[in-house]
């Protein structure tokens, strides 16, 4: 995907946006603001492309009108899955010190809450950083839903609910997946991943369908 301006740069694609008589808006759209369509989207305007990129506004849990800038694996994937683990670690730790000559005289206690503020502080900062990464670039972020309506359109609602359809020689999908529930007995009883990142309280016990990284 990073190679895709430079293909156009070498190809004169971006010099003017048009191809004949056609005049784009965009070189390149990408529909998706997660890692791969920030990292396309950067690459292809620092070779020169005129780049445009639409998101969701952002959420810990994403939905068909939440998401944003950083995709699954800042806001609810690797990053606060890695924040929790390695707040879980410092349980045993701090237990297994005291034969090490620590002496740990009050109770040590875990406070759920704090580590789940802490975790969403970091997502928040992340999300900021890609924002800037965007922008540093040049590329104008549109947060609002893309949709393709033509071989070279596409139609961004911004969340105010207006309708706007820019022109690219490029468009590039990048969305993702969401997790899906199964239509089963008992599904309203299940939480996704992304539930699970964000619980208010910290469950006793938990069954896990599934065994992805």
């Amino acid at each position: 995907m990073a190679s895709l301006g430079r293909k156009m740069l070498i190809d004169g694609e971006v010099e003017n946006s048009n191809e004949g008589d056609v005049r784009y808006d965009f070189d390149l759209f990408v529909i998706g603001a997660g890692s791969g369509g920030v990292r396309a989207a950067r690459f292809s305007a620092q070779s020169g492309a005129k780049v445009g990129i639409c998101e969701h506004p952002f959420h810990p849990i994403s939905s068909e009108v939440v998401g944003g800038v950083g995709g699954t694996c800042v806001i609810r994937g690797c990053v606060p899955k890695k924040i929790l683990v390695y707040g879980a670690a410092f349980g045993p730790e701090l237990e297994d010190a005291r034969n090490f000559g620590w002496e740990l005289n009050e109770r040590i206690d875990f406070n759920w809450k704090k580590l789940l503020h802490k975790k969403t502080e970091e997502i928040v900062r992340l999300n900021g950083i890609y924002k800037r990464l965007l922008s540093n670039a040049g590329v104008k972020l549109f947060e609002g839903e893309g949709r393709v309506v033509g071989p070279n359109e596409v139609e961004v609602t911004q969340l105010d609910g207006t309708k706007i359809i820019y022109s690219a020689k490029h468009i590039l999908i990048a969305t993702g997946s969401r997790a899906q529930r199964p239509a089963i007995s008992g599904q309203e009883l299940a939480i996704t991943s992304d539930e699970a990142l964000s619980l208010e309280e910290l469950p006793k016990r938990a069954v896990i369908l599934g065994g992805g990284y």
